[in-house]
Protein backbone atom coordinates (compact mmCIF):
# COMPACT_ATOMS: atom_id res chain seq x y z
CA UNK A 1 0.00 0.00 0.00
CA UNK A 2 1.12 3.58 -0.61
CA UNK A 3 1.29 6.12 2.20
CA UNK A 4 2.43 9.74 2.03
CA UNK A 5 4.55 11.03 4.91
CA UNK A 6 5.40 14.75 4.76
CA UNK A 7 4.98 14.71 0.95
CA UNK A 8 7.17 11.58 0.61
CA UNK A 9 5.36 8.62 -0.97
CA UNK A 10 6.39 5.25 0.49
CA UNK A 11 5.25 1.71 -0.23
CA UNK A 12 4.47 -0.45 2.80
CA UNK A 13 3.06 -3.88 3.56
CA UNK A 14 -0.62 -4.36 4.38
CA UNK A 15 -1.18 -3.94 8.11
CA UNK A 16 1.62 -1.39 8.54
CA UNK A 17 1.34 1.19 11.30
CA UNK A 18 2.34 4.85 11.59
CA UNK A 19 5.74 3.91 13.04
CA UNK A 20 6.54 1.77 9.96
CA UNK A 21 5.64 4.62 7.60
CA UNK A 22 7.81 7.14 9.46
CA UNK A 23 10.77 4.76 9.53
CA UNK A 24 10.44 4.02 5.81
CA UNK A 25 10.17 7.71 4.90
CA UNK A 26 13.22 8.43 7.06
CA UNK A 27 15.21 5.85 5.11
CA UNK A 28 14.02 7.22 1.78
CA UNK A 29 15.05 10.78 2.64
CA UNK A 30 18.14 9.80 4.65
CA UNK A 31 17.02 11.93 7.58
CA UNK A 32 15.31 11.14 10.84
CA UNK A 33 11.74 12.24 11.46
CA UNK A 34 11.80 10.66 14.90
CA UNK A 35 14.05 12.09 17.58
CA UNK A 36 13.84 9.75 20.55
CA UNK A 37 10.17 9.19 19.71
CA UNK A 38 9.23 12.81 20.34
CA UNK A 39 7.01 13.42 17.34
CA UNK A 40 3.43 14.43 16.69
CA UNK A 41 1.78 12.63 13.79
CA UNK A 42 -1.43 13.89 12.24
CA UNK A 43 -3.67 12.59 9.48
CA UNK A 44 -4.95 14.71 6.60
CA UNK A 45 -7.84 15.92 8.79
CA UNK A 46 -5.50 17.15 11.54
CA UNK A 47 -6.29 14.35 14.00
CA UNK A 48 -3.34 13.23 16.10
CA UNK A 49 -2.30 9.60 15.53
CA UNK A 50 -0.55 7.16 17.83
CA UNK A 51 2.64 5.54 16.50
CA UNK A 52 0.90 2.15 16.63
CA UNK A 53 -2.19 3.33 14.72
CA UNK A 54 -3.03 1.28 11.62
CA UNK A 55 -2.82 2.87 8.17
CA UNK A 56 -4.81 2.37 4.99
CA UNK A 57 -3.84 2.66 1.34
CA UNK A 58 -3.60 6.24 0.11
CA UNK A 59 -3.45 7.83 3.55
CA UNK A 60 -1.53 11.10 4.03
CA UNK A 61 0.17 11.82 7.35
CA UNK A 62 2.43 14.57 8.62
CA UNK A 63 5.17 14.13 11.19
CA UNK A 64 6.59 17.04 13.14
CA UNK A 65 8.79 17.30 16.21
CA UNK A 66 7.07 17.58 19.54
CA UNK A 67 7.79 20.92 21.15
CA UNK A 68 8.86 20.19 24.68
CA UNK A 69 9.29 23.08 27.08
CA UNK A 70 12.86 23.77 28.13
CA UNK A 71 13.79 23.87 31.77
CA UNK A 72 14.27 27.64 31.48
CA UNK A 73 10.59 28.01 30.50
CA UNK A 74 9.54 26.25 33.70
CA UNK A 75 11.51 28.58 35.99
Amino acid sequence: MKITVNDICVTLFEGACVRNAIMRASLAEKKSFMTAGDVIVRDSYGHELDLDAPLHDGQHITCEPCETPSIEDEL
